[in-house]
C-alpha cells in the first residue's frame, strides 16, 4: 500500500481545490494509475454526474457497487442504465453470505441498523480498499454534518480518500445534470431524495428519508 505524507496532501488539496470539478478527475490519473484507484458508487440520486465525469477522464476505470442484497429493483435497473450510458464496467461487492443471512433472519436493519450496515457494507468493502491506494467517492459536503468537515483529499488508515465533488453545491450539481441531460434515478419521481437499501429508505427531501426515525444518517463507510 502506498502512502502520502501530510505535506503532499496539503499540496494536493490546494492544487485540486483550484480546479473545476471535471478537471479534478483528469488530474487524478496524472498522479495515480487507474489500477490503484478504487471508485465506488451507490447508483443513487447523486451518482450520475460523478459517473459521467469519471467515464470522460478514464473509461477504463471500474466502478464498484456494494450489492447488499437489499437494493430497490429500480436501483439495480438504474445501475445497468448508467453502465451502458457511461461505458464503465460495474463490479459488485457482496457481503459474507453467513453475515448477510444473519441480518435477514433477525431483521437487523430494524433493531441494529448500524450493525446491519457494518455486515453488508463496511466489512465487504474493507478487503477491497486494502488492494488500492486511493478511494474515490462522490460525497457532497451539504449532505451530512460528517461530510461537511471533509476535504478533497484525506488520509485514513493508510488509504487516500479522494472526494472530488465534496464542495459542489446542489445548484451546481443540478446544472451538470441538466446540461448533459443525464437520467435521474426512477424513484426520484416518487419523492425519494436519497436512496439506499429498501428497508431503511423512505421518501423525503435530501437524506431525510434515510433511516427515518433512527439516530443515524450515515452507513459507516465514510466515518473515519
Amino acid at each position: 500500500m502506498k502512502t502520502i505524507i501530510k505535506a503532499d496532501l496539503e499540496a494536493l488539496n490546494a492544487e485540486f481545490g483550484a480546479l473545476d470539478f471535471e478537471a479534478r478527475f483528469h488530474r487524478l490519473y496524472e498522479y495515480f494509475p487507474v489500477e490503484e484507484v478504487l471508485f465506488t458508487s451507490s447508483f443513487g440520486t447523486k451518482s450520475v454526474v460523478m459517473l459521467t465525469f469519471v467515464s470522460r477522464a478514464n473509461p477504463s476505470q471500474k466502478v464498484h457497487m456494494l450489492n447488499t442484497g437489499y437494493h430497490f429493483p429500480e436501483t439495480l435497473e438504474y445501475r445497468d442504465t448508467l453502465s451502458r450510458l457511461t461505458g464503465l464496467e460495474v463490479v459488485d461487492i457482496h457481503p459474507d453470505p453467513a453475515r448477510h443471512q444473519q441480518t435477514l433472519d433477525t431483521a437487523m436493519w430494524d433493531a441494529q441498523p448500524s450493525r446491519c450496515c457494518h455486515y453488508n457494507k463496511v466489512l465487504p468493502l474493507k478487503a477491497v480498499k486494502e488492494a488500492h491506494t486511493v478511494w474515490m467517492s462522490g460525497v457532497h459536503s451539504y449532505q451530512t454534518m460528517n461530510r461537511a468537515a471533509m476535504r478533497i483529499f484525506e488520509q485514513v488508515d493508510g488509504l487516500i480518500h479522494f472526494h472530488p465533488l465534496i464542495d459542489i453545491t446542489e445548484g451546481e450539481f443540478l446544472y451538470h445534470l441538466e446540461k448533459d441531460k443525464l437520467p435521474r434515478h426512477p424513484l426520484e419521481d416518487l419523492g425519494y431524495g436519497s436512496i439506499g437499501c429498501h428497508h431503511c429508505t423512505r421518501p423525503g427531501q435530501g437524506r431525510a428519508g434515510r433511516w427515518a426515525g433512527k439516530d443515524k444518517d450515515e452507513c459507516g463507510l465514510h466515518l473515519s
